[in-house]
């Protein structure tokens, strides 16, 4: 298992011209990128194993800034731009980073002053001998924050051979080459970043970086068209703007070869609208939370045999080498809980969690660490389907609800997005459409799906579901549309 650092350096050895990362109107070629790593690394060295905060943009610079760090020895934790000043302190104190990189003096004084640099001041250049390392496969290299059910930020500690591991997975079943343009879509704050520029740099690929807010929103299917992108890798929510894209323009998706999702569930009008688009591409559906490492299973859809991963949404595989599941019966709920184990999952939280999902368990008579998803599984014909997760499941009046069912079962009948909330013990559902309801109808069609108590008493239309920075969606801003 090569190191993922060595596997950039031979790139740009062996495909110095081959553009490495484009950047709006910029680009760079590998062998410039290697440099301007180097140029970074010279300025971190001078402490051991530095910790590097930073809150930036997707960039060429922030690129570099994360392979410098890993190629140093240290750990990095990305901050996202767009989360609230506090959020961003309350990590802050917790990372106590030596260096907090940043793009602007307004971030500088933000932040804490006397620890935050500006990027422009590691990009000098250097004609000192390159640098050489040793690393450790069990060294934390990165953090990233999740809010988890709580909703304080949790940061989640990932090895360095964990990364390597994926890799050994990621780099030969994507077969990225250098006539591939990888779509970076994901903040740096996401850990699907990681999958984006990790995989995408150690195969030689060019890495785009989709830092355009507006774009990735409201144009991402022009993005497709413009810069030929061939392989594509987001949540399923993105596809949602590609088919608004499409009511106003037909988009050419020719370029694409391979697309991958993770974060949410696939849905079969996603996967129908894709194929439509192009018959020959080919779609992978991932799953994985953060503490398991980026995502540890995987499905690939083709056009004629989607159907046979299809049960009300689509399966989302199997595992991926050197990653394990095994599945926990509930009496909670219809199905299972998926239990992560081995070692290639995160090791644990960084400082004191007290709701911790990190256990050891016994597997084979062997003592094996393990994580406890929250996540709900069906098993259909052998396939794994998502059904719900644990905390959103409420109870109303006595009574266990599952809201992801319901959602399921409406957009079964209006084939629309839609997310069910309970406010005051009360259920409701926002639809996007900017057409009138069936409410009827749909009711009618729901208490053949669900026990009377579990269909919402309000739908709502909603031009748009409002979602945070990493496109998922912001249930507080829907419960502040409520009546």
């Amino acid at each position: 298992m090569k190191d993922f650092i060595n596997l950039i350096k031979e790139n740009a050895k062996n495909s110095p011209q081959t553009i490495a990362v484009i950047d709006r109107d910029r680009k760079i070629t590998y062998s410039e990128f290697l440099a301007l790593v180097n140029s970074i690394s010279h300025h971190l060295v001078s402490t051991l194993k530095p910790r590097i905060a930073f809150d930036l943009s997707q960039s060429i610079e922030s690129y570099a800034l994360i392979v410098a760090t890993l190629n140093v020895g240290g750990t990095f934790c990305p901050l996202n731009p767009e989360a609230p000043i506090e959020r961003k302190r309350q990590i802050l104190s917790e990372f106590a980073p030596d260096f907090i990189v940043v793009d602007s003096k307004h971030k500088e004084l933000e932040l804490k002053p006397e620890k935050a640099i500006l990027i422009s001041e590691l990009l000098s250049n250097h004609t000192k001998p390159k640098i050489s390392i040793n690393h450790s496969d069990d060294d934390t290299i990165y953090i990233i924050y999740t809010s988890g059910t709580s909703g304080n930020p949790k940061g989640v500690k990932i090895c360095r051979k964990a990364l390597n591991k994926f890799l050994e997975w990621s780099i030969p079943t994507y077969g990225a080459n250098e006539q591939d343009v990888w779509g970076q879509f994901s903040l740096l704050s996401f850990d699907l970043s990681i999958v984006d520029i990790f995989t995408c740099l150690c195969s030689g690929s060019t890495l785009y970086a989709m830092n355009d807010m507006n774009a990735k929103k409201y144009r991402p299917a022009n993005e497709i068209e413009k810069q030929k992108i061939t392989i594509w890798h987001s949540i399923p929510s993105a596809v949602e703007f590609m088919i608004k894209n499409e009511k106003s323009k037909t988009h050419d998706f020719s370029s694409l070869r391979l697309m991958s999702f993770c974060g949410e569930t696939l849905q079969k009008h996603h996967v129908e609208f894709l194929f439509g688009k192009k018959h020959d591409l080919t779609i992978f559906n991932t799953y994985g939370p953060t503490e398991g490492t980026l995502f540890c299973t995987w499905q690939e859809l083709k056009s004629k045999t989607y159907l046979e991963y299809f049960h009300h949404s689509m399966s989302i595989g199997k595992p991926i080498p050197g990653w394990n599941l095994q599945l926990k019966k509930t009496d909670e709920y219809e199905g299972s809980e998926i239990i992560l184990y081995g070692e290639y999952i995160g090791k644990g939280y960084l400082g004191p969690v007290n709701d911790s999902k990190f256990k050891a368990i016994k597997v084979k008579g062997d003592n094996v660490e393990s994580f406890e998803t929250g996540d709900i599984v069906n098993t259909e014909n052998g396939n794994l389907f998502f059904s719900c997760r644990k905390d959103r499941q409420v109870k109303i009046k006595g009574y266990r609800v599952e809201l992801d069912e319901i959602d399921l079962r409406i957009r079964e009948f209006l084939n629309l997005p839609c997310v069910t909330l309970v406010w005051n013990e009360i259920l409701y559902s926002f639809i996007e459409t900017n057409k009138n309801i069936p409410v009827g109808e749909l009711r009618q069609f729901l208490k053949t799906k669900l026990e009377l108590y579990k269909i919402p008493n309000g739908f709502h239309a909603i031009d748009e579901i409002p979602r945070n920075q990493n496109h998922k969606v912001n249930v507080d801003s829907l419960i502040k549309k409520l009546p």
